[in-house]
């Protein structure tokens, strides 16, 4: 069969003339490399916040079941990570989950996530910032996940949550142990320092903007991690969990109240 759009043997000669050839030469010889090639797995290596989002979506489009949850992800820069957070859906609050397997880095920053203990899973990771901090994306048998986290400080206290924060976030409504819409806010927290926790919300949920003004106490369970309990004037409580992600007291957080289920960052005014 002739090819009508084969170009002659002599073509280069004659693209040359125009001007063409170089352009080619260009275009198939300068492609821009992905990646610095600096990466390995020792790039990731200590403690590390993580914000992990899991939703299950039907046949239908419609969002059935999600996970959301906020912990810490420890890499031993050779080849072992444990992800270890509380997660909340539709029907349970705060449930303990401890994830563990192996990672690799390509010299491009990008890597893979193999989850054998606590669940079956598999990931994709990208490390950025000099290994300060990462991106995962992945699923099991009951949820597709991104997730999310940075290098932790060394050290944290109670006294790192002293002042007040901004915060803001997303999550869904729930009721009947189902998830029923969305619901994004935002709002002050104000922390003492010692235990002492209160609150203003404006929660979006599909009819209108609602303040909520909430108060409690915090404490900090272990390493970066702590819990606080807060209640509003209408007697609905909200149970959060936090990760202090940095000496200032900017926190990641995650959380359920009758209604919702949440994740959240907050930062210092």
């Amino acid at each position: 069969m002739r090819n009508h759009g084969a170009i002659p043997a002599k073509s280069p000669a004659w693209l040359a003339r125009f001007g063409v050839l170089p352009f080619f030469c260009v275009t198939l010889f300068a492609q821009p490399q992905i990646g610095g090639g600096t990466c390995t797995s020792g790039t990731l290596t200590g403690n590390y916040s993580l914000t992990m989002t899991g939703r299950d979506v039907s046949s239908s489009a419609a969002i059935t079941t999600v996970s959301l949850g906020v912990g810490t992800a420890i890499f031993d820069g050779l080849s072992k990570v444990t992800l270890t957070f509380s997660s909340n859906t539709a029907k349970a609050a705060a449930t303990p989950q401890i994830l563990s397997g192996t990672y690799t880095m390509q010299a491009n920053c990008i890597g893979s996530v193999t989850i054998t203990s606590g669940d079956n899973a598999t990931f994709t990771i990208e490390s950025y910032n000099e290994g300060r901090a990462y991106l995962l994306t992945g699923e099991d048998s009951s949820y597709a996940f991104n997730a999310s986290g940075s290098l932790l400080p060394a050290t944290c206290a109670a006294t790192d949550l002293n002042g007040t924060y901004a915060f803001n976030g997303n999550g869904f409504t729930a009721g009947s142990n189902a998830i029923s819409g969305i619901a994004d806010f935002s709002g002050l927290l104000q922390f003492d320092g010692k235990s002492v926790v209160t609150g203003t919300w404006f929660i979006s949920a599909g009819g209108g903007t609602k303040p909520a003004a909430t108060t409690g106490t915090f404490t900090l369970t272990s390493g970066c991690n702590a819990t606080a309990n807060l209640t509003d004037a209408s007697g609905n409580s909200y149970a959060l969990q936090l990760v202090i992600t940095a000496a200032s007291g900017s926190f990641i957080m995650g959380g359920t109240s009758p209604q919702l289920v949440f994740t959240a960052t907050g930062r210092p005014l």
